[in-house]
């Protein structure tokens, strides 16, 4: 395969992408049952956060205070798309964004940095669509890290601008004016792009005057401190509680380290997504060692001819070194901000994508790229389908256990099985929040900081609950040390297949579907505030 024949696009190429686009994004839209873990309490927050000013009942357990920050975005679209679609549509729209705007930042950057036109990176965009991450929930880093990648390519343009001598005040400007929406759009793809702007300056090209055009990121360092002193402050909003502030690292071992390099294309059990993933690694592995070996060494000031696009791919693949180091040295979360190593891994892997080139590719690499790409993404997108299918049967049972908890119901939710035996993470963690996203209840789980705008009063019974509370890993039910007073109604989830689980005297079984348990408690006389 000749360069020109790699760079072109055809048309069956094309309509294999826009289908495969649609079909990925119908995952999201198909099936009553979302897999997608954090969805759910997402649907539930849009909707607690719309009818909040006029729900005397959630003022009483929470306190309302959004400001500008990450998360801004998420919470703007999130109203946006509830006005149109109601609350689980909301979210439905929101995960479908990741999908359109992953491939379309690859192949712009394509385009824009490598002057390449084919559609190859926008298959291995589909591909890294639908990983962990994407069944964790995390729709609004997803599209953050999207956004994230499209302010990298300006910047990068405007180095070489920089490296050329040219003023480029327009293009200084753009970046200026673009860069604070990565900040909004998520804090930590924002922290990467700072990262990643550091290095394309120190990496190649002119460095004197590459560093003086990181005078385009004042206005967006600047909205970045204003936010960390506005949360400094209103830490405890006027009407809640002071909360715990847990800002402990924990680390994993070598082993579970390591085992994060498959997350980027890991959704199911199957090992499918793991093989794709495998192949994908390896193949943009070997694009990197033929691309750096046909680099020469790093010079200051412009390329010349077939050198031009050299400073590109030197900065995209130091970045992604920088970024590889950081990954093994960040702990695996931080306080209540999880996952924060494994976040990293899929930008090591979008950004060799963007470094690439074709020419120095061998051959057997080179048709492996062109024409691995699509079969990656149809398996993948196929793979989501088929999964996503037989997802429902696991979640049966789930629509008539919630419409039995009546409104202004203050409901504990205790999944001892949350996971899937389709899929990996914990899809059913949450699913009591869908209750929030048609009534007001108070729920035993939510998140308490400026992502979710939402803090608690003294009222809510979520402050009593055990230290050894968490819902995605509850060993076992320690029921004496539960307050269960302060609960009107209290899910179970199990295996369908399972046993009824041992409950106190004090609460009594209004309705078991599938592997759902609604217990309401003893002494309730009428639902609270009913429906």
């Amino acid at each position: 395969m000749t360069k020109d024949q790699a760079n072109r696009v055809t048309g069956p190429e094309l309509a294999c992408l826009g289908a495969l686009t649609v079909a990925a994004c119908l995952v999201f839209w198909l099936f009553d049952a979302l897999p997608f873990q954090d969805l759910p309490a997402h649907a539930g927050l849009i909707a607690m956060r719309h009818r909040f000013p006029t729900s005397a009942f959630e003022q009483r357990f929470f306190v309302l205070a959004p400001h500008l920050g990450p998360y801004s975005l998420f919470r703007l679209l999130g109203e946006g798309f509830d006005r149109l679609l109601g609350p689980v549509g909301a979210v439905r729209a929101i995960a479908t964004l990741p999908v359109l705007a992953t491939p379309a930042a690859l192949l712009f950057a394509r385009r824009t940095l490598q002057k390449d036109r084919s559609l190859t990176v926008g298959f291995l965009g589909l591909v890294l669509s639908f990983g962990l991450m994407t069944l964790l929930g995390f729709a609004s880093y997803l599209l953050g890290v999207a956004v994230m990648l499209v302010g990298l390519t300006l910047w990068l343009d405007l180095l070489a601008r920089a490296d050329r001598g040219e003023p480029a005040r327009g293009r200084e400007l753009v970046v200026m004016a673009y860069v604070p929406l990565v900040l909004v759009a998520h804090g930590h793809a924002y922290v990467i792009f700072l990262l990643l702007a550091a290095v394309a300056c120190l990496a190649t090209g002119n460095r004197r005057r590459r560093f003086v055009r990181l005078r385009a990121l004042v206005p967006s360092l600047g909205l970045a401190a204003w936010v960390a002193w506005v949360e400094r402050v209103t830490l405890t909003p006027p009407g809640s509680v002071p909360l715990p502030r847990n800002f402990e690292p924990r680390f994993q071992g070598v082993y579970d380290k390591l085992s994060l390099l498959a997350t980027p294309t890991l959704m199911t059990r199957t090992g499918i997504d793991l093989l794709v993933g495998i192949l994908v690694w390896a193949l943009l592995l070997a694009a990197a060692v033929a691309t750096l070996r046909a680099m020469g060494p790093s010079r200051s000031g412009a390329g010349d001819g077939a050198q031009d696009w050299a400073p590109h791919s030197r900065a995209l693949y130091a970045g992604a070194a920088t970024v590889a180091v950081v990954f093994l040295a960040l702990p695996h979360a931080i306080g209540w901000f999880g996952f924060v190593d494994g976040r990293l891994v899929p930008i090591v892997l979008l950004l060799g994508a963007m470094a690439f080139r074709w020419e120095p590719l061998p051959p057997l690499v080179r048709v492996g790229l062109r024409g691995g790409a699509p079969v990656f993404a149809a398996v993948i997108v196929t793979l989501a389908l088929v999964a996503s299918h037989d997802f429902q049967a696991e979640a049966r049972g789930y629509e008539e256990i919630l419409a039995l908890v009546p409104a202004e119901a203050r409901l504990l939710n205790l999944p001892l099985d949350p996971n899937s035996r389709v899929f990996t993470a914990h899809p059913f963690i949450h699913y009591d929040k869908l209750v929030m996203a048609d009534r007001p209840i108070v729920v035993s789980d939510i998140w308490f900081h400026q992502g979710s705008a939402l803090y608690p009063t003294a009222h809510n019974p979520a402050l009593r609950l055990p230290a050894s509370y968490s819902e995605s890993n509850l060993q076992r039910l320690d029921w004496p040390s539960y307050e269960l007073e302060d609960w009107d109604y209290v899910l179970l989830r199990t295996r369908p297949d399972a046993t009824a689980p041992d409950t106190p005297a004090s609460l009594t079984l209004a309705r078991h579907a599938g592997g759902w348990w609604l217990y309401r408690r003893a002494g309730l006389v009428r639902p609270v505030g009913g429906r």
